[in-house]
């Protein structure tokens, strides 16, 4: 073996990463928006999950690049965990799409006669249409043209290899041989982060007489599994969630590469055969796309009866603090018997509402270290709790309750209403925290003294939940203050002491503390009239109605 093989061997992996590359960045930004549109409409249940991960990676050419936009659409909430699953589980199907591309296109023609048209056509199309699709369109059409180049170049350069280097002593057979390329497999693709890639070298090596069918099958395996490091590598930091789709993905891979590497003489049998009876003719390169595509097949075929069952396991797994948080505690069905203690139940969980409600809007005023992001996140117990709570009621509104039960029910449901209400008010405040610190001394100091009136009405009313005992606080002490302030801040803009920015800004956070006053003085009247309820379930529970 000399320096020329070795040097068109690295050139060609080299012109294939680019072209996978170009191709896969190319298509992508071709497609535009149909990848989003595509997740988003199309994943309602497995099967058109399954294919909608099958069309968007046969398109883009990319697995990884689908499996990285799953995780993303679950982290913003676009994709639940069992639609995201199946999506990753069909990419893996897809990407054997580029296998039948280099076996069926790679060796049956001269790839120079259409691969330099493409790369020429390509660059012209990109060049004149740098910033819309024409030019994404173009940049693609170069990369399939470098791709075949880099088969072009592999495919010279391992035909010399193999008649230079004598192979025989590390293609012997064996379980261990195959285990050992899975092996090289996995480490190829940790390494240069693209399973086609490896897999068009298997076939480009299997063609040239360097690898048997069984070898490269065995590589193929390894690439298989060794693609979901893309995934490992893009949850770190993330959320739950999205580290839940990665686990899933690693499962379908590995159990998949498991299963294909234990049945590995019996699926070389049956790709032989299928081979021979659609007379495929492409010798051992279609044999091992045929391979690819049966064995990801295959696993799609052994996930179908277990995925429920795996996206159960997940679910219970890297459990943060806040969907801990987020579960309901205290609703349990056997209240439906009993409705005084099922109304018990909702003010527990109400009072769990309540609590990071207020803690929101209590660290949104007078908190300034309190971060931002972790206040949007605990906004997503109160959603979670929301939803249980309100079908519980709705469950507990079907039985057939006592006539002050009934009129108390919809009680819970406007004081969720509220208490979400307080929660956004409080994030909104924390959003304009620098505006608020950058107004002059005096306006800040008032707003901090107005904000402490109003998170001492909030603590008068969390104490409320779970007793219904004391007098109800009001908004009425702290409206008077409202209304000076607001008088105060218009008369200081009014004289130039405050700029028309400074004054919308100080405007609108004494309009969300108001707010913030008068949902917490709905919510204690709610609470008030489900205590009543709970403690007279003879006698109907006056309706409080909204101001």
């Amino acid at each position: 073996m000399n320096l020329v093989l070795i040097g068109g061997a690295i050139g060609g992996i080299g012109l294939f990463l680019l072209g996978m590359r170009l191709m896969t960045d190319g298509l992508k930004m071709a497609a535009g928006g149909m990848l989003r549109d595509v997740l988003t409409r199309w994943t309602r249940t497995r099967g058109r999950a399954l294919w909608s991960g099958i069309l968007i990676t046969g398109i883009v050419q990319s697995s990884s690049a689908v499996t990285v936009a799953s995780i993303g659409f679950v982290n913003a909430g676009v994709l639940t965990l069992g639609q995201a699953m199946w999506v990753i589980f069909g990419s893996n199907v897809g990407t054997t799409m580029t296998g039948w591309i280099v076996a069926l296109v790679g060796f049956d023609i001269k790839i120079e006669a259409f691969a330099l048209p493409l790369l020429g056509i390509g660059m012209f199309l990109s060049l004149t249409g740098v910033s819309n699709r024409r030019g994404a369109f173009g940049e693609a059409l170069a990369g399939f043209g470098v791709f075949f180049l880099g088969i072009a170049t592999l495919k010279a350069t391992f035909a010399g290899l193999g008649q230079a280097v004598d192979l025989g002593a590390f293609v012997s057979g064996g379980i261990l041989n195959d285990i050992m390329f899975v092996a090289i497999g996995i480490v190829m693709t940790t390494l240069v982060q693209s399973s086609s890639a490896v897999i068009a070298i298997a076939l480009t090596a299997a063609a040239g007489g360097i690898l048997t069918v069984e070898a490269g099958a065995s590589l193929v395996i390894g690439a298989n599994v060794g693609t979901t490091t893309t995934a490992v590598l893009a949850v770190l930091g993330a959320t739950s969630n999205a580290r839940r789709v990665a686990v899933s993905h690693v499962v379908f891979n590995v159990l998949t590469g498991a299963v294909a590497l234990l049945l590995l003489p019996v699926l070389l049998v049956v790709v032989d055969a299928t081979e021979k009876t659609l007379a495929a003719g492409a010798g051992s390169t279609a044999a091992l796309a045929l391979f690819h595509t049966v064995f990801n097949v295959l696993g799609v075929v052994l996930m179908w009866p277990l995925a429920p069952r795996l996206e159960s396991w997940l679910a219970d797994r890297f459990v943060t603090a806040e969907e801990d948080e987020a579960r309901p505690r205290h609703l349990d069905d056997t209240g439906f018997e009993l409705p005084a203690l099922a109304l018990d139940a909702i003010m527990l969980e109400l009072g769990r509402v309540a609590g990071v409600s207020f803690g929101i809007a209590r660290a949104a005023f007078l908190d300034p270290a309190a971060s931002a992001d972790r206040l949007r996140r605990r906004r997503g117990i109160i959603d979670a709790l929301n939803d249980a709570v309100v079908a519980y009621v709705q469950k507990l509104s079907a039985a057939n309750n006592a006539q002050a039960v009934a009129e108390a029910l919809p009680h819970p449901i406007r004081a969720l209403m509220h208490l979400s209400g307080i929660a956004d008010l409080g994030l909104a405040v924390a959003g304009r925290r620098a505006e608020i610190a950058a107004l002059p001394d005096d306006v800040e100091n008032q707003i901090i003294s107005y904000a402490t009136l109003v998170a001492g009405q909030i603590d008068a009313a969390e104490q409320l939940f779970g007793k219904g005992a004391g007098s109800l606080p009001s908004e009425d002490a702290t409206l008077p203050v409202y209304n000076r302030l607001k008088t105060a801040f218009l008369a200081a803009a009014s004289r130039g002491d405050l700029s028309a920015d400074q004054t919308e800004v100080a405007l609108d956070t004494l309009h969300d503390l108001k707010e913030t006053a008068h949902l917490t003085d709905r919510v204690c009247k709610r609470i008030a009239a489900i205590h009543r309820a709970a403690a007279d379930g003879n006698e109907s529970a006056p309706a409080e109605q909204d101001k």
